[in-house]
């Protein structure tokens, strides 16, 4: 039996903690997004600018959920290739629809905002719009 030994280096200088790359690649993004999302939704007095364009929030909702349905989407790159990859899919926007009436819901609780049924269908066609492109862009490579 050979005995292993550990060079002097390693007890003078131990390793330190090991970090994922791939977690923090493409996990921790949509995590922090997503308290972006939950904090923005807090505030009580936020306001984006409208540019006098009428129902422009619609826009800024769609954007801001078209941009986290990336960044879970990209979260995931191993699903495309799994044989029960259609129940993945199914999941993520499951999710994503979740998500978002959680965070309309979190509005309808702060004073001086509001939710609506239109700015949840906002974030759900903005999602939706990330995932579907996310899979083509998949089927196609």
């Amino acid at each position: 039996m050979r005995l292993v030994t550990k060079p002097l280096t390693y007890y003078i200088y131990p390793p330190m903690i090991r970090i994922d790359k791939k977690l923090l690649i493409y996990k921790l993004p949509p995590i922090l997004f997503a308290g972006v999302i939950l904090l923005l939704s807090s505030l009580p007095n936020a306001q984006a600018p409208s540019f006098d364009i009428r129902n422009i929030d619609k826009f800024y909702h769609g954007l801001e959920y078209f941009l986290f349905g990336i960044l879970i989407f990209r979260a995931f790159p191993h699903v495309h290739a799994s044989p029960r990859r259609v129940v993945f899919y199914v999941l993520l926007f499951v999710f994503g629809f979740v998500y978002a009436g959680l965070d309309e819901t979190v509005q309808s609780f702060v004073p001086n905002r509001d939710s609506s049924i239109g700015d949840w269908l906002a974030d759900i066609i903005g999602y939706t719009v990330a995932g579907v492109s996310v899979l083509l862009y998949r089927t196609r490579r």
